[in-house]
């Protein structure tokens, strides 16, 4: 499906814009002239707490429509930063027709629940368990992999896990070291191997 306006009017010559592995796609306060549609990669919207740290409010797969404050007129409400290298192609709602509003409105909706699920995996249980969910969660995302042996991993930091469970990096560091001990991690430079799977989503009460 293409959301850019084929006609001569459009200011885009290539509709796809890739923003490489740690670059920030907009931030809070910028304007919002476009919608975009994530192709491929994985992207996070982060908010400021009041005590200066980072969190995580929602995760950006491929097939999400986001930045939708451009659909109420205001600036941006999170800045969105690329957790892989990323392709995204704008869409300015003027330029949608009917169907494209629904798909967009489908999009929306699945991103919502989706929120609320993961609200809940932050908030329910120990730290402990929470870590063990976003993990599984991370792994089936553009972050997971799987080495030849068939045990998958992730890779991603302690800070960023921290950032996903509303904690400390110091507390998801810790946690962390006793989970490898426990042997349910394997912890390497920015790359947590899940050494036993089952063991985790046991932790973690995940069924995904």
């Amino acid at each position: 499906m293409t959301y850019i306006s084929p006609t001569p009017t459009s200011t885009y010559t290539d509709p796809n814009r890739t923003v490489r592995r740690g670059q920030t796609l907009y931030y809070a306060g910028d304007a919002a002239p476009s919608l975009y549609r994530l192709e491929s990669g994985l992207m996070r919207a982060v908010r400021l707490t009041p005590q200066g740290r980072n969190l995580t409010v929602r995760h950006i797969r491929p097939g999400d429509i986001f930045g939708e404050e451009c659909l109420h007129g205001t600036t941006r409400g999170h800045q969105v930063v690329a957790l892989t290298d990323a392709v995204l192609t704008p869409i300015h709602p003027q330029h949608l027709s009917q169907g494209e509003l629904w798909d967009l409105t489908r999009s929306l909706s699945h991103q919502l629940q989706r929120m609320m699920t993961d609200g809940v995996h932050i908030q329910d249980g120990d730290l402990r368990e929470r870590i063990a969910r976003y993990l599984l969660n991370l792994a089936d995302s553009s972050l997971g992999g799987q080495h030849p042996d068939g045990t998958r991993f992730v890779r991603a930091t302690h800070e960023l896990i921290a950032e996903g469970t509303g904690a400390t990096r110091e507390s998801v560091s810790k946690l962390i070291g006793e989970m490898r001990d426990d042997g349910l991690l394997n912890p390497a430079y920015r790359c947590l191997t899940l050494t036993d799977e089952a063991g985790l989503r046991l932790l973690s009460g995940y069924h995904g």
